[in-house]
């Protein structure tokens, strides 16, 4: 009997998924986390040198599923592996790179959490970042929404992406100023890498939304005071790991007691509604925590390993 786990690579995982079915078993991860069937495992980092390895995880109960994901930073750049356990059985169910999930789970929670506390039918989206998440931030929330423009900042933004980008939306994609880009944008995305604001928040719309993943450290921030200031509410995505990492918040200098901050588990667990009233601006601050990488590589494992059995099945 075969007793070695199995290994799934990224390019399966972007085989088996795509946003809106990542999108729905986030929902449905920070649903049971909102009802006490799910736990977090929250960032952990140990540094040597100029070397980091950091790990985040969670167990969602309710799946019957815990895992870890763990990635060395080295010169800056990220590589990430997941290990998945089945609990019922104690055993491991896989291994799974982990690049792909963390790009497909960072850009289909924004698209989520748009959906649910964005603007209704917003028509210009601003996305600052034309990198490998800030092309993912675009790509999902261009399959989520019909846009009728979309404006991208990036000084090394490659154009024959942005004119895929258009053919697949539909609508003009074009890289412009920061300050054109934010001006009249329902949704504006920042997904740099960034130690400092991308843009002036006086530019924002009323009722605009705006979601920045860029950062995940404390010392670091892609969005100013200005825009902190205007927002009616602050969306983060799991408070504790929020307060502790998020620049934008740790950062502000207009922060009180009183500030607009909600977690996503309030809000699945219908403690404050999605949308806010009147046209305050409202902020999604994302840091990426373990139970969407838990999440979705739970998906994936359920999708791949269910495939590989059915064709097992078929062979004559």
């Amino acid at each position: 009997m075969n007793t070695s786990i199995p290994f799934i690579s990224d390019r399966q995982v972007a085989q088996a998924l795509d946003f809106r079915s990542v999108a729905a078993a986030l929902g449905a991860a920070f649903a049971s986390l909102a009802a006490g069937a799910a736990a977090v495992h929250a960032r952990q980092r140990t540094d040597c040198r100029d070397l980091r390895l950091s790990t985040m995880g969670a167990v969602w109960a309710e799946r019957g599923v815990a895992g870890v994901k763990v990635y060395p930073t080295v010169r800056g750049q990220f590589s990430f592996s997941i290990l998945l356990f089945d609990v019922l059985t104690n055993q491991p169910l896989a291994v799974l790179d982990g690049n792909e999930i963390t790009r497909l789970r960072t850009a289909a929670i924004t698209a989520l959490v748009a959906s649910k506390a964005g603007p209704l039918r917003p028509r210009k989206l601003a996305v600052f970042g034309a990198g490998l998440q800030g092309r993912a931030q675009a790509e999902a929330l261009c399959e989520w929404f019909d846009f009728e423009q979309v404006a991208l900042v990036d000084p090394a933004g490659q154009s024959g992406w942005a004119d895929t980008l258009a053919h697949r939306a539909g609508c003009p994609v074009a890289f412009t100023t920061p300050e054109a880009a934010v001006r009249g944008a329902d949704l504006v995305v920042t997904a740099t890498r960034s130690a400092t604001p991308v843009f002036d928040g006086a530019w924002l719309a009323p009722g605009a939304f705006v979601a920045a993943m860029g950062i995940s450290a404390p010392k670091g921030r892609e969005l100013d005071d200005t825009t902190m200031d205007r927002a009616g509410r602050i969306i983060l995505e799991w408070m504790p790991q929020s307060l502790a990492e998020a620049g934008e918040v740790v950062l502000w200098q207009g922060r009180t007691d009183s500030a607009p901050l909600v977690d996503l588990p309030q809000l699945y667990a219908g403690d404050a509604p999605w949308r806010a009233e009147g046209q305050g601006i409202t902020v999604f601050k994302s840091v990426g925590i373990g139970l969407a990488d838990v999440a979705v590589a739970h998906l994936a494992v359920s999708r791949i390993l269910q495939c590989n059995t059915a064709a097992e099945g078929a062979l004559p």
